[in-house]
């Protein structure tokens, strides 16, 4: 038998394997950002309709979005949306938004014995940013604008333990219009403080 002629050697373009190289790296990358992407996606619940604070949440005022990115933002999942209908808007929940667990409650604003009472706050009396719907706060009563030194106002000094119910911005800088639960039997005294702007806002740690 005649010998098989040996075979030439295959010579292998670099340019193919850096290619080849290439190829794989961007492969492998694709599949990272889209598992990336589908691992941070959530399905959650927003708002069809706007609900004002104390209304009932129905099924139609409640839909759902989908969301990718920061998971610190507090939001309820999908699946619990059929536990809140039936439940009270705590605060007025806009069309559009998300919903946050504290958005709803089951509890009934205000709660017996308690009273919901509005304040204007000129600039520099609320830390307007820490005022969210639940936060604790004290009301401080201030002496009267034409107190004369010396003179002693009975009110002055006082504070009253309360609750933000909503804050919204005032028509002039710097001020709040918000929205406090109080005891029933200090809304009148709260309310003529108001009437005479003489209260501040301390905001309490979340206990």
């Amino acid at each position: 038998m005649t010998p098989e002629p040996p075979r030439p050697p295959v010579r292998r373009n670099p340019r193919w394997i850096a290619l080849g190289v290439v190829a794989v790296c961007l492969g492998g990358l694709l599949s990272y950002v889209i598992y990336a992407k589908v691992a941070t996606e959530r399905t959650v619940v927003a708002l069809a309709a706007t609900v004002y604070r104390g209304e009932l949440v129905e099924a139609a005022d409640l839909t759902t979005v989908t969301l990718s990115g920061d998971p610190s933002v507090p939001t309820v999942a999908a699946d619990q949306a059929p536990e809140l209908i039936g439940q009270r808007a705590a605060y007025d929940l806009v069309e559009g938004s998300l919903l946050a667990p504290a958005a709803v409650t089951a509890a009934t604003i205000p709660a017996p014995e308690r009273a919901v009472v509005a304040i204007r706050l000129s600039g520099g009396r609320a830390p307007a940013d820490f005022l969210v719907p639940g936060s604790p706060i004290r009301l401080v009563a201030l002496p009267p604008a034409d107190a004369q030194p010396g003179q002693k106002d009975p009110q002055a000094g006082k504070t009253f333990v309360a609750r933000t119910v909503s804050s919204v911005p005032g028509p002039d800088a710097g001020s709040l219009f918000v929205d406090v639960d109080v005891p029933a039997a200090q809304a009148a005294v709260i309310a003529t403080l108001s009437a005479q702007e003489r209260l501040t806002i301390v905001r309490d740690a979340v206990r």
